[in-house]
């Protein structure tokens, strides 16, 4: 994935430069088909805004938070974007696509899933069985 970070009014640290590629690299690990990531970051006096757009395999993500913490605000953004591809990823799957068409199709965000997860996923489903109806004849009135 690519990253451009743009800071106005102020200069970019190193130490920022890692702390937002991490939180970003963290996205990536669960979504896989993230192709690139433009931040911006801005002064306001004493706050500090953080806007990042993600463009994801045909579509793009966009989440834009302010604080007076800058780490914070970037925290905080991420967060947005990762439950924007966590819904992203349930339409998908309500839409009836298998996994594999939707991967093939190039509209599915490949998760890794761990052995816990696969455990947790064997949830007992509960099923119903249909009750036989015997069908009495109506009575008829003369009305």
């Amino acid at each position: 994935m690519q990253v451009t970070i743009t800071r106005k009014n102020a200069g970019l640290s190193e130490s920022l430069k890692i702390y937002l590629e991490g939180k970003l690299s963290g996205l990536t690990k669960r979504y896989g088909k993230i192709i690139d990531a433009h931040v911006v970051m801005d002064n306001e006096g004493k706050e500090h805004s953080v806007e990042i757009t993600l463009h994801v395999s045909r579509r793009t993500f966009f989440s834009k938070n302010k604080s007076t913490n800058l780490r914070l605000a970037i925290d905080s953004s991420v967060e947005k974007l990762h439950k924007q591809l966590i819904k992203s990823k349930e339409k998908i799957r309500r839409k009836g696509l298998t996994p594999e068409e939707a991967i093939l199709s190039g509209k599915v965000i490949v998760t890794e899933t761990t052995e816990e997860e696969m455990v947790e996923s064997e949830v007992p489903m509960l099923t119903f069985e249909q009750e036989e109806i015997t069908e009495e004849p109506e009575e008829r009135t003369g009305t």
